[in-house]
Formats: structure tokens, sequence, C-alpha cells
């Protein structure tokens, strides 16, 4: 499990949840002061309410005058349009900040996730799935619930309490212990309810991380007759989650019934008290009904927010990101200012120093002691039979997984160290699957360039065969659906193509990126890329891509020979051999 502390104490979880809180927030001070300011003034029409029933029965109705009743009834409705007018305006600063915090609380989660698993720290990838999808979405839809009712437990209750001490002292007297006694019971079980809902996120993480390792392991446990074994363990993390969250729902059902304590207790108390108020002259018929109001429709209201849902969603708030604390920077990454780094300079060269790695300790290396040196504007062509490590490597020289030992290093600094931003425009990626984002043609081509003109773009969409695409779906405008549906496996691979041609990133890294293309596609990819005068480094399936390069890596049995094509024919058997099975394979004239 990737559950982080099992033994954290439900205050260490409230204020790790705090301090996250606190930090990505600490951005939108303006929004929630807005959001602040807008709940204090829907105090004043809660405040008014009872007195102006108070008005309407003992001016009005109760000594027979209607018309004088009726006008105070109206101005209590203008009372309740003026309300619900603030209330609508508390959604544009909510808008400027909840979903800007959850996009990103999204990135850090994602890219935490992404570092583990390139660090193999995190050999199974659920709970970090789980932690980037579901708890992100969940603290953004809590977020939005407790700012968006603020006014429940501050205006409305302010305003209850102050229009009720306006009517009669007394009456705030018979009403605040039992208000009080509510929250004192409530605290009481919220420690429990939070370690119940931290409870409850490890159980579920666990189990994602669990059916993860299942799917990434299924063809192992077929091998050995393990699936009854297999599904005795998944139902076994089921049932832990499942009786996790029924012990959660039951701390839950307790604080509900604290609710009646408050609101229900104070209202009998007050109507049972009632005579005797006015009897003394305390307070009058109207009063009574004004102030039977405010507990009954003012502060009972906002107590059970308080009590089932305001507070239940601040602890589920402050639980997840108490989660999400273990997980993430200790500092929001936006936060983080990218230490200065001298340039690279313009032509950067790549080498690898004694490469070895290997996918488990047990395992025997993919690349054991690799070398290799690639000035920069060479064109490479990377090439050796299914599993030999050629992805590996080029994932290696990417700076996407660390070596076991040796290094990596551009213009001759190691790349690990490198500012992430930085490396990210030196050298690019474009693996075998190519990905194409939900938006229209030019946000898809122009990700990496944003602002690109149309000019810019339709180029980059000439040089690679995409102008029929473009024509087909309706220009650079086009929308398209998550995944690139509607464009076929090689139409993807040319966006991915293109948009990093346009990054400009001085090296580049094909990683099998044309696999889908025709050969005359795929040659005329390669032609692209070649011209931009920077490195291009290619993953090869095709025999094509080895004659047309400068220099051939032949990747096999952990280690490396390189040559060009004609000398690795004349020197190497093995490359031999697995030309001639390109050749047997695919029917291409080389260029």
């Amino acid at each position: 499990m990737t559950t982080g502390r099992p033994d954290a104490s439900q205050r260490a979880v409230i204020r790790a949840g705090w301090r996250q809180l606190a930090a990505r927030a600490r951005p939108y001070r303006r929004e929630l002061l807005a959001v602040a300011g807008l709940s204090l003034l829907l105090a004043a029409p809660t405040a008014v309410s009872g007195r102006l029933i108070a008005h309407a029965l003992d001016d009005g109705f109760l000594i027979r005058r209607p018309a004088t009743g009726l006008f105070w009834l109206g101005v209590l409705a203008e009372v309740g349009l003026a309300s619900a007018v603030l209330g609508a305006a508390l959604f544009r600063p909510l808008t400027r900040f909840v979903d800007p915090f959850r996009d990103r609380l999204i990135d850090e989660a994602v890219t935490a996730g992404l570092d583990r698993a390139l660090g193999r720290d995190a050999p199974t990838p659920g709970g970090d799935t789980l932690q980037a999808t579901e708890w992100v979405e969940t603290i953004r839809q809590l977020l939005a619930s407790v700012l968006r009712n603020l006014h429940m437990t501050v205006s409305v209750a302010v305003g209850a309490l102050l229009g009720l001490a306006a009517l009669e002292p007394v009456a705030t007297a018979i009403v605040a212990p039992c208000l009080l006694a509510s929250l004192a019971v409530n605290w009481a079980l919220l420690r429990r309810a939070v370690e119940r809902q931290r409870r409850h996120i490890d159980a579920e993480e666990g189990l994602a991380d669990e059916v993860s390792a299942v799917f990434r392991a299924r063809r192992d446990i077929i091998a050995c007759a393990a699936e009854d074994a297999v599904g005795r363990g998944i139902a076994r993390g089921i049932g832990a989650a499942r009786d996790a969250q029924v012990a959660a729902a039951r701390i839950g059902v307790l604080r509900s019934l604290t609710t009646g304590l408050g609101a229900e207790a104070s209202l009998l108390l007050l109507l049972a008290l009632a005579p005797w108020l006015i009897a003394a002259g305390r307070l009058s018929g109207g009063e009574i009904v004004g102030a039977a109001f405010y507990v009954a429709l003012s502060l009972g209201p906002a107590l059970s927010f308080l009590v089932l849902g305001g507070t239940g969603w601040f602890v589920g708030l402050l639980g997840l990101l108490g989660r999400l604390d273990e997980a993430l920077p200790r500092v929001p990454a936006a936060a983080v200012a990218e230490p200065s780094a001298p340039p690279l300079g313009p032509r950067p060269a790549l080498a690898a120093d004694d490469l070895t790695f290997a996918y488990s300790a047990s395992a025997d290396p993919v690349l054991d002691g690799v070398s290799v040196r690639i000035p920069f504007g060479a064109h490479v062509a990377v090439v050796g039979p299914s599993g030999s490590g050629k992805s590996t490597l080029a994932s290696l020289l990417c700076g996407l997984r660390a070596p076991d030992r040796g290094r990596v290093s551009v213009a001759g600094r190691d790349l690990a160290d490198l500012p992430p931003a930085l490396r990210h425009r030196t050298v690019s990626l474009i693996p075998q699957e190519a990905y194409v984002f939900a938006g229209t043609l030019r946000e898809n081509l122009g990700y990496l360039v944003p602002g690109a003109s149309n000019a810019v773009l339709l180029d980059a969409a000439d040089a690679f065969g995409l102008r029929a695409v473009l024509d087909r779906l309706g220009g650079l405008d086009a929308a398209l659906p998550p995944g690139g549906a509607g464009l076929s496996a090689g139409e993807r691979q040319l966006v991915a193509l293109a948009r990093t041609y346009l990054a400009g990133a001085p090296i580049a890294v094909l990683d099998e990126a044309a696999c889908h293309l025709d050969p005359a596609a795929e040659r005329a990819a390669e032609a692209v890329f070649a011209r931009r005068g920077g490195t291009l480094i290619v993953i090869a399936h095709r025999i094509g891509s080895a004659v047309r390069a400068d220099r051939v890596l032949l990747v096999d049995g952990g280690r490396i020979a390189e040559g060009t094509h004609d000398e690795l024919l004349r020197t190497s058997p093995r490359y031999r051999e697995l030309a001639g099975h390109w050749k047997e394979h695919h029917a291409e004239a080389p260029a």
C-alpha cells in the first residue's frame, strides 16, 4: 500500500490538511476576501427578517390591519430578493478560486506520481491515479460546497443571533445553551470522524494499488493458476474498504443527532416558555413568532448545515488534503522558483557514460555499461530485436528514467541536474503512443508554443502531410474529442510529430513515433526533423530509418555496437540478421 503514515494522529492529519489548504489558497486572497465580505453582507437580511415578521403580526394582522401586515410582508419579500442577489454574486469569486485551485492540485499530483514512478518508489500506480483523479475532484467539490454555503453558517447564523438579541436578550439566553451543547458534542465526535475518514482513504488507495498490481501481473497469475488466491486478496481489500466506509458513516449518523439537540430542543424550549415571556411583557405574540422564525428557519438550517454538511465536508477536505500532503511537495510547485541555470549553448551534444539499468534488483540489466557520444546535428538510428532495450535507452537519454549506474549528459552537464523546464526544452521524446488532447487542432499543434500564428501552424501541418486532415475536419479550429477519435493511428502520430517539431527542442528522440505511418510518410517525417538542423535520434522499426541515418546504434544483450549501416552489415552478424528480417517483412525501397 502507498498510504503513507498509518500511525498519523488525527491532529497531525488536520494540521497537514490546514497547511496544504493555506499554502494553496494564499494566491487567491482577493477572491476569498470577496466571498467573506459577501457572506457578512448576507447577515443583514437575515437579521431584520424576524423583526419584519413581528411588525407584520403586531402592527398588522393581530390588530386587524391587514394592509399594514401586507406592507411589512412586502418589505420582507424585498429583503429576500436582495439576499438572493447577494447570494448569486458569490459564484463569480468562487469560480476564480475553486477551479484554478483544482487545476494546480492536479498538476502537482500527476507530477509527484510520475516522479515516484520514474524513481521506482511506486511500483503500482493505483494510489497515484486515485489521488490525481478521484481525490482531487472530490477536493474541488468539497471546497466549492464549503465556500458556496458559507453564508449558511456565517451570514445566517450571525444575522439570526443578532436579530434574536434585538428582539429580546432573554430569548438568546434560552437558545444559546442548546446550540453550544450541540456544537460541543459535535466537536467531540469530529476527531473520530477524521480518523475514520483517513482509514477509508487508506483502504481505498490500498485497494487501488492491489488491483493495479493484479492487472500488471495478470499473465503470471494465469500461468501460475493463482486466480482464486488473488481473488481472495482482492475480496479482502474490498471488504476492508467497505468496513472503513461503514465506520465513517456511523460517525456521521452520530453527528447528525446533535442537530436535534441544538435546533429542535431550543425551539421547543422557546415555545414552552412563550406564555411566561408574553405574560411578563418581555415579548409580544408577533415577537414570539419572529423568534421562532430565527430558530426554526435560520439557526436550525445553519446548524444542520454545520453538522451534517459543512463540518462533514470540511473533515473530508482536510482529510484528503492531509493525505495528499504526504504525496505532494511541502510547498506548492507553482510557488517554487526554478533555480536559474546557465544556458546550454546553441549546439548541445548528448553523451551516455557507463549506463546500466535493470527493472528490478533481481532482474538482469537491460543495458549494461553502455557509453555513446552523439554530437549535435547527428542523425542516429537505434535498432535491435524486440525487448533489447531500445526504448529504455531512449527514456534514459531523455531523463525520463534514472540509470542504476552511470550518467547522461547534455552539453557536458548531467541531465539529472538540469531544471525540469530546461531539460524539457532541450530534449523532446515522441513515444509510439501518440497523445491527442481534447480541444481544437490548433490547440493540439500549438500546445508547446502557445500563441503560434496560423502561418506557422499551417506550415508545420503541410510539412508533415496534415493538410488533408485539416481540410477534412474543418481547419485549425476543428474540435477533437479526448484521444483523437476520428483520426487514424497514423494521423495521431503526425499530430504528435508536428507538435514536437514546433516546440523546437534541439534534440528530438522518436521512439517508434512513426510506426503507424507508411514508409513514404515516415521518410518524409524524418526528413523534416533532419532538415531543421538539430539532433535526431530514431528508435527504428524499419530498415529505411537505419539506411538514412548517419550512424546506427545496435542494442543487443545489454551492449551497443555502432557504425554506419554499411559498416554494421560487414562487421555484425546480428545486424545482418536483423536487416534481413526487416527486408523480409517490410517491402521498402530505401531513399
